[in-house]
């Protein structure tokens, strides 16, 4: 009897543990941590079926999926493997594929489900990679000068790499708020040259999406 009521403590134990696992967070409309009833979008966290960081995926209030994706890490946050953005009506918006955050390919579409641009043989490069690019972004970012002034979440900024490696196009993709919307936009159009994407061995423009994450 003594042996049955531990097993029975230990499956409720199990039950209880694993039910801690999975997060659920609501956010507004600006991606900012909200309350279920005032949210636009909500994330489940879990650990990752590989044993290894946390798989988190993304929902429209609608509970239509709005991007899958693994972390190896959430704070920081540190993306590894294939990332996915969906339009609310079911269709692939962007597909890009991370190695330690840094962006390794992308893929755009529009609603309709049709593919943006081709896919780019090889990918434009900031100048000694995505880590330096950050370093770029931290270095140069200004937040304004109001105390304690820190809305935390991801700006996510689309911009164009030209053949001359120049930066154009650039526009917040996801919004935080409108004065680091503003300044994210500031910091990547005045980012030094990129090195060109190349597709069948020719310089090309390349659409970029890159998430800036703000804490």
């Amino acid at each position: 009897m003594k042996s049955i009521y531990l097993l029975l403590l230990s499956a409720l134990l199990s039950v209880s543990v694993y039910g801690q696992k999975t997060d659920t967070i609501y956010y507004d409309s600006d991606w900012k941590a909200s309350t279920k009833e005032k949210s636009s979008y909500y994330r489940i966290t879990k650990p990752a079926q590989s044993g290894k960081g946390y798989d988190v995926e993304d929902y429209f209030n609608s509970g239509k999926i709005q991007m899958r994706g693994t972390y190896t890490s959430l704070s920081p946050e540190v993306k590894n493997g294939t990332f996915i953005w969906y339009y609310e009506n079911g269709n692939k918006e962007t597909e890009t594929v991370y190695e330690n955050n840094v962006q390794k390919s992308t893929q755009h579409w529009d609603q309709a489900g049709n593919i943006e641009a081709r896919k780019i043989e090889k990918q434009p490069t900031f100048p000694g990679g995505m880590g330096n690019f950050y370093k770029y972004i931290s270095e140069n970012f200004r937040y304004p000068s109001v105390n304690n002034y820190r809305p935390k979440g991801i700006i996510r900024i689309s911009f164009v790499v030209d053949k001359d490696g120049s930066i154009s196009d650039v526009y917040a993709s996801e919004t935080l708020d409108p004065y680091l919307d503003a300044e994210a936009v500031r910091v990547v159009k005045n980012s030094p040259k990129w090195e060109p994407g190349i597709q069948d061995g020719k310089v090309v423009r390349v659409k970029y999406n890159v998430p800036i994450s703000m804490k």
